[in-house]
């Protein structure tokens, strides 16, 4: 059924951010008295199509983007009384406002989402430590459980979403950085130095490997998967693990750090059942991830109920203060995702972080999983992300059409057909790469697990 779910919710993402991408497009060029010919929902073969005025609009077989066909005399012969509507004759801040017109309507398309979030009501997560991992980088430089995160280098930190953010984009510049905390004992500020640090690649799973989390999760057992070790040896969920080894344990994590060191090596756990002390004997399974080869009992823990409650936050504005929120979010998402896509070419940042449709797909699955609103806030992320990569100064992109009729404009002459014609040819290079690279790290999830 999931996957099913990730599918629709694929269809479903590309279709409202392509659909409105285009729209963009095709209502500047209208306004500009371009005639538009074809309006394509998708590449390759047709699959519906149907007249409306002087234009063609279609769903075409492979749902990954669209196009707005205009006139233009460059690809067919053009009539006389024509010409004036012909694309290529247009003055290049006409030409300039069709090509930026895509982008910017999936920057206001962000904005709607945003805003209509805003106005629902956002859940949230405080920026308050649930759980430490014992021996983690967190831990050494002091955090402990408990702790509540104001600010990373110099910016403030309000949600769960802030500090995980500003902790990524900190750790990318590989320069020092300060923790502003509220702890039990009062405030401190807790130096990082990524250099000394063992974080190692700058990517989403950054906060894991830092060794903090927002789930307040118990030593009770939730859930015991089927066929796991845990279920051969007869544990069962609401089990309480009291000891491993013959040491109590502390926290789940540190069940988890012990467990993946001994796979397919027995291991003693005591469990607390309904007040009755329980011993088993539970030798893990053996799995590969990234690589490594780690144990696994099968299980996930119980989340405490009322912390978890505690927890969270909502964030809820009036619909005139929702606009200026909204308005930051897109702003802060946009510089954030240049800052990291500059980085990630400097080598700061992974390219493990980009993804493919693969990953989109899960993506979106995940999302509408969760409800109407998260599935809103994955399209405004990914309608940003959209918006910024179009307007890279590539040819083929938006962005490269953008670069071509900015020095139109300002030498007087278009931009001679060779040069357009060698800039495609790299264009369509480095897309191909991308793409390439993009499934290349959605195969590599797959098999990671």
């Amino acid at each position: 059924m999931s996957v099913l779910i990730s599918i629709l919710a694929f269809v479903v993402t590309i279709g409202i951010l392509v659909t409105f991408h285009e729209l963009g497009h095709y209502w500047v060029a209208k306004r500009c008295g371009i005639k538009v010919l074809t309006f394509s929902i998708g590449f390759g073969k047709k699959l519906l199509s149907w007249q409306r005025g002087e234009t063609t609009w279609q769903l075409a077989a492979v749902p990954l983007g669209g196009y707005v066909r205009m006139l233009d005399e460059r690809e067919r012969p053009v009539t006389p009384e024509e010409l004036p509507r012909s694309f290529n004759q247009q003055h290049p801040l006409k030409k300039m406002a069709v090509a930026a017109a895509g982008p910017v309507a999936n920057l206001l398309l962000a904005l709607l989402f945003y805003w209509v979030l805003f106005v629902s009501g956002v859940t949230t997560l405080k920026p308050v430590l649930a759980d430490v991992t014992a021996g983690s980088v967190a831990q050494q430089i002091g955090l402990r459980a408990g702790d509540r995160i104001d600010a990373i280098g110099n910016r403030p930190v309000n949600t769960w979403d802030d500090l995980a953010e500003n902790l990524i984009d900190s750790a990318s510049k590989h320069e020092p950085f300060d923790i502003a905390v509220h702890s039990q004992s009062g405030d401190v500020t807790l130096p990082v130095d990524p250099a000394r640090t063992s974080l190692g690649e700058i990517d989403a799973n950054l906060i894991d490997r830092f060794g903090i989390s927002p789930l307040p999760i118990t030593t009770v057992i939730g859930q015991v998967a089927p066929d796991s070790a845990a279920a051969q040896a007869d544990i069962k969920a609401g089990d309480r693990i009291v000891s491993l080894n013959g040491k109590p344990l502390q926290s789940w994590s540190a069940l988890q750090q012990a467990v993946a060191h001994y796979p397919i090596q027995p291991v003693q756990l005591v469990l607390d059942r309904h007040g009755e002390h329980i011993s088993k004997t539970v030798t893990p399974h053996e799995i590969v991830v990234k690589g490594q080869h780690i144990g696994q009992l099968g299980l996930a823990p119980r989340l405490d109920e009322a912390r978890w409650k505690a927890q969270q936050m909502q964030l809820r504005y009036g619909p005139v203060d929702a606009i200026g929120a909204a308005a930051t979010k897109v702003v802060d998402t946009v510089k954030f995702i240049l800052q990291m896509f500059g980085r990630m070419i400097v080598g700061h940042v992974s390219v493990k972080q980009i993804g493919g449709p693969v990953t989109l797909a899960d993506l979106a699955g995940r999302s509408a999983e969760m409800g109407l609103l998260p599935f809103i806030e994955n399209l405004a992320r990914i309608s940003l992300s959209l918006a910024v990569l179009n307007l890279l100064p590539v040819p083929l992109l938006d962005g490269g059409h953008l670069m071509y009729h900015t020095a139109e404009l300002v030498t007087g002459r278009p931009v001679p057909e060779r040069v357009q014609a060698f800039g495609m040819r790299l264009g369509l290079a480095f897309i191909a790469g991308l793409m390439a690279l993009a499934l290349y790290n959605d195969f590599f999830r797959l098999i990671s697990g």
